[in-house]
């Protein structure tokens, strides 16, 4: 009896140790499991994250420029990925141009970027580059300008307010009113030009431009170079026609040698004939 209780004790604490180690190793997968995700989840923010700017210390207002062209395998496959490279960042295409003149195959985009993924779009534009002609990249720092203007901006709002208090208060003259409204008007101008000059350079700022001339060499001959049997019917039509209106203005220029060929021949065969004539009547 005692020996069967020991084995039942036995067989419990066994199925027990069992149970605790199998949920300790669920736990250390699910750990491993959430592990991964997180450093999945890091990598694709680590991807989506803009790199370093390297044209730019962070305080400096720029305007980046790059003119980019490069060799390409086939125009239209380069410009579907360079559409879904776009798609990844704020950024959108503002001019297209597809040009053949054989047997060169060219398309010219214009792509506005945020400054912030200036480099990694190019970075992507880079891997379609078979042979690379030029990669210019040019800044123009604006930061001079954006302060002369904020502060010129501040002035004449300060003295626009001088102004509005002379005509909410109307000390002095009818005149001197007069000039003060008309100066008012004359500031509110001045302003409206200043703050529309701001808006234009912050846009400039805020995105990049590139500029993307990529081209495929043309080996085939194509559709277009092909003569059908049709054309070369109607280019022999033209050129026999062309040879009938070249005969024609010959002779009318020579008409009058012709004319005088006709009578020196005429008049030999009629010589002729009254000589055959007159041998019987002198026999």
């Amino acid at each position: 009896m005692k020996t069967n209780m020991i084995i039942v004790l036995t067989g419990v604490l066994i199925a027990s140790c069992a149970t605790r180690q199998e949920e300790a190793m669920k736990a250390e997968t699910a750990d491993a499991v959430s592990a991964d995700v997180s450093a999945a989840d890091a990598k694709s923010q680590l991807a989506s994250a803009p790199q370093q700017d390297l044209y730019s210390d962070g305080r400096t207002q720029l305007i980046k420029t790059v003119d980019y062209r490069f060799e390409v395998e086939n125009v239209k496959k380069t410009t579907e990925a360079i559409e879904q490279a776009i798609k990844k960042y704020p950024a959108y295409i503002s001019s297209s141009d597809l040009l053949l003149d054989n047997p060169i195959l060219e398309n010219k985009i214009t792509i506005r970027v945020r400054h912030e993924y200036f480099q990694d779009l190019l970075r992507d534009i880079d891997q379609q580059a078979l042979f690379v002609n030029f990669r210019n990249v040019k800044t123009d720092d604006k930061s001079k300008e954006f302060v002369d203007l904020e502060s010129r901006l501040r002035t004449k709002r300060e003295v626009e307010q001088r102004y509005a208090d002379i005509l909410r208060s109307k000390t002095g003259t009818i005149e001197e009113l007069l000039q003060a409204e008309k100066s008012i008007g004359e500031l509110h101008e001045e302003i409206e030009a200043t703050v529309s000059r701001i808006n234009y350079l912050r846009e400039q700022v805020t995105y990049s431009t590139i500029n993307l001339e990529y081209y495929q060499r043309i080996s085939e001959v194509t559709a277009s170079n092909d003569i059908s049997v049709g054309d070369d019917f109607k280019e022999a039509l033209s050129t026999g026609w062309k040879g009938i209106v070249v005969v024609l203005l010959g002779l009318a220029y020579i008409w009058p040698i012709l004319v005088i060929a006709a009578c020196v021949v005429g008049g030999i065969k009629f010589y002729r004939r009254r000589q055959r004539m007159a041998i019987p009547l002198n026999k």
